[in-house]
């Protein structure tokens, strides 16, 4: 699945011409599809929901769009291969985060996934 989403984006940020208003058109087709769901699922708490959450829910919008701005930026002008790696240590950045932030057990299945991760990222450095 990353390999699928991250060859459609490289290739559909070349092709857009310009990295904004590919990014654009990829939150505008796909942003109200989350409203919508959450609508049918909550449809009597909706509106209560909306008022509850909306400053998290703004919040983590501007952080997903800006992380997807960068790696979508980065693939219009550099090496597919190269950026896909290095956008997947968002994977151990985030067991670190748990780990420490939030109290997670790290654990063995962690440290061995992060491993791969760093692993696959030299391979693909190297090669």
């Amino acid at each position: 699945m990353i390999a699928s989403y991250t060859v459609v984006d490289g290739t559909g940020v070349r092709d857009a011409g310009t990295v904004l208003g590919y990014i654009g058109w990829m939150f505008l087709l796909q942003g109200p599809v989350l409203p919508l769901l959450a609508l049918i699922r909550w449809r009597d708490r909706f509106g209560e929901r909306i008022r509850v959450g909306w400053r998290t829910g703004v919040l983590g919008g501007v952080l997903s769009l800006s992380a997807y701005g960068l790696v979508v930026g980065a693939q219009a002008y550099g090496d597919l291969a190269s950026i896909a790696a290095r956008s997947e240590t968002s994977i151990v950045i985030a067991a670190v985060i748990g780990a420490v932030v939030f109290r997670e057990r790290l654990g063995r299945w962690r440290l061995v996934a992060s491993a791969v991760v760093l692993g696959g990222i030299a391979v693909l450095e190297l090669a």
